[in-house]
């Protein structure tokens, strides 16, 4: 029997004791005291996570609404996730790879009008989608309304925002400019800006500048003229309130806020390095000591032992203007002996063999916490199979899948539907019943940035089988390349005509490298070459 076994017989023993002691005189007393402790008992033994001993014991844990954990956590997460993207290795990596994966050169829209509910021949759709895609690309240019940035910058500074302050916050707007396309502009709004006016502090339907409704929808948000960290901030009038309407009378959003939601009630989001910060700071910190440590050893051969301890340095100390002690050391150096003085030989044991294993360990944590493989992060694949490696891959292109899905959802759809309904007025687009059908008119599926196969050969083969097997479409496979199937298809046409025209006007016969695999299953093998017609 071990001691913690004992400890427990012995205590329970005593228990005993006391319960037939207390039952000799209150029997009453004695048997609800043996029934609590016995019930005490089996429900901390339901789920050891719960465990209330010793071991367990300063595992405090409080029982709050997601917007109470966020009151005093929130600004602090904020100012620590920024100052990790600014300053730190991997986290700057990490948002940086998220960033260019999720958005690369732009989530672009391909219209897909429902031609069975507008009722409209294939031609009319193809006439629509057309002068629908015409007005979205002169409207990109002029998304911003600071004009700084074109709507796909402001996808890519969308999804940075979300990782590093855990939201983004867009106004859309209606500019009266002449020289603009189109009136619809979006202004990007740093989400400092958005906080509880010193008036309404009181106010139990107001979370961090958002009031919110009965049903916890987001009904009117309060937003700061200027910045609260700005260079001017401590000016008269920069503490001003602009109150801007969750939705206008037709229903549609005024304010563009972003952010993933994590628990029923959460009004405002979580930085993305919220879990795994203090790992952050851990492998920095380490990392610095490791790098001073490894800078001093290359600069100290040896020690030399003096008799004159106040001698030590004496020519190299000098203090800075705190009077804090600064050492010259440089590399190579040598130091003369007086009499008596011996040399002691200086081993720093740098590089640490601790180092690698530890930073790894703490690599791999932060990998696990963001849903992102160890080689993405690090960018070293040279301890990866191409199993493992491409395993890694496809688990974090689901990730960076699913991210692109929302930013499509949240944001280019609402705005796709804002750019068109504008040009519908401006009589842009060939649509008789907009207002009726708008649903179906703005339909349009959002083509993310591909990623490059692994396994050129091998994947161009997989995709010819799916599209032939019909498990998948040449749409999709166009799209998972981060191509429009349309333009692709124009542009192949225009190939062909092309050699067509070569062929006819220097008499010749192109035949092209055909690597497709044939019926039986085996590759043809052809050959690129030009041969003269017999």
């Amino acid at each position: 029997m071990s001691k913690k076994e004992t400890k427990i017989t012995v205590i329970d023993r005593a228990a005993n004791a006391i319960d037939r002691t207390i039952g000799f005189f209150s029997p009453e007393r004695g048997m609800r005291r043996t029934a609590a402790r016995i019930s005490h008992k089996m429900m901390a033994a339901s789920y050891k996570g719960a465990e209330r001993s010793r071991l367990r014991g300063d595992w405090y844990t409080q029982g709050f609404s997601a917007d109470r954990d966020l009151y005093t956590d929130r600004d602090i997460l904020v100012q620590r996730s920024r100052d990790i993207n600014r300053n730190d290795a991997f986290g700057s990596g990490i948002t940086n790879t998220i960033v260019i994966n999720d958005v690369g050169n732009g989530i672009i829209p391909q219209s897909a009008v429902d031609t069975k509910i507008l009722k409209i021949t294939d031609e009319q759709a193809a006439e629509f989608q057309e002068a629908a895609e015409i007005a979205w690309d002169r409207w990109v240019p002029y998304a911003d309304a600071s004009e700084r940035l074109d709507f796909y910058e402001i996808q890519a500074l969308v999804d940075r925002q979300t990782l590093e302050n855990g939201e983004s916050i867009l106004l859309p707007m209606m500019l009266k400019d002449p020289t603009r396309p189109y009136s619809i502009a979006l202004m990007n709004i740093e989400s400092d800006r958005l906080v509880t006016p010193s008036g309404m502090a009181g106010n139990k339907d107001v979370r961090f500048g958002v009031k919110i409704g009965d049903r916890g929808e987001p009904i009117e948000y309060y937003i700061r003229k200027t910045h609260p960290g700005d260079l001017y901030s401590s000016f008269a009038g920069t503490g001003e309130y602009m109150t801007y309407k969750a939705k206008n009378a037709q229903g549609r959003k005024n304010v563009f806020h972003l952010y993933e939601q994590k628990r029923a009630g959460q009004s405002r989001g979580v930085p993305f390095f919220a879990p795994v910060l203090d790992y952050f700071k851990d492998a920095s910190e380490y990392s610095e000591a490791e790098r001073v440590a490894a800078r001093l050893a290359a600069c100290i051969a040896i020690f030399v032992k003096k008799n004159n301890v106040n001698q030590s340095f004496q020519k190299r100390t000098t203090a800075n203007s705190s009077g804090q002690r600064i050492e010259s050391i440089e590399p190579a150096m040598f130091e003369y002996l007086d009499d008596g003085e011996e040399i002691q030989s200086f081993n720093p044991n740098r590089p640490n063999a601790q180092f690698e294993p530890f930073m790894d360990h703490l690599l791999k944590a932060i990998c696990s916490a963001l849903n992102l493989s160890y080689e993405i992060v690090s960018k070293d694949f040279s301890k990866s199979t191409y199993s493992s490696a491409r395993a890694g891959l496809l688990q974090a292109y689901r990730y960076f899948r699913m991210r692109q899905n929302w930013l499509s959802r949240k944001l280019n759809q609402p705005v796709w539907e804002m750019v068109l309904e504008e040009a519908f007025l401006r009589g842009e687009l060939p649509a008789k019943n907009f207002y009726e059908q708008r649903s179906a008119w703005t339909r349009a599926r959002w083509i993310s940035p591909g990623w490059e196969w692994v396994d050129p050969l091998a994947e161009a083969k997989a995709s010819k089988l799916a599209v032939d097997s019909g498990l998948s479409s040449l749409s999709d496979e166009a799209a998972a390349q981060g191509k429009d199937l349309d333009e692709l298809l124009a542009q192949r046409a225009r190939e062909e005509r092309k050699i067509k025209a070569l062929e006819e006007k220097y008499d010749i016969k192109i035949i092209k490298d055909d690597m497709a695999i044939q019926k039986d299953g085996h590759n043809n093998g052809g050959t690129a070459d030009v041969k003269k017609n017999q």
